[in-house]
């Protein structure tokens, strides 16, 4: 059986990837594939990310659908060398919160 990757492109979902409410608009989309889809895989294009709009975006997204889902259902592609830690940050300190 073929699990179905629907690939998103960050600029289809963000205008820029600065604000808190961008990342919270993004979010909501990526939230709706993932309704629809059993996984998805989003293209950051190696485009640099604030840690407002990872937080808001990744972070939030990590914690509604539980670290386990996310890492079995979303995969994030082309991501800045600078902004993998940033985002591993803001999954685990997401995730972590929604714990205790």
């Amino acid at each position: 059986m073929t699990i179905s990757t629907f690939s998103v492109d960050i600029d289809s979902v963000a205008s820029e990837l600065t604000t808190r409410p961008v990342g919270a608009r993004a979010r909501e989309e990526l939230l709706r594939f993932l309704e629809e889809y059993p996984s998805i895989e989003i293209d950051f294009h190696y485009k640099s990310l604030t840690p407002s709009f990872a937080d808001e975006c990744i972070g939030q997204l990590a914690a509604t659908i539980g670290l386990s889902d996310f890492k079995t259902r979303v995969r994030l592609t082309n991501l800045d060398e600078a902004s993998r830690p940033l985002v591993k940050h803001v999954i685990l300190t997401r995730c972590s919160a929604v714990r205790t």
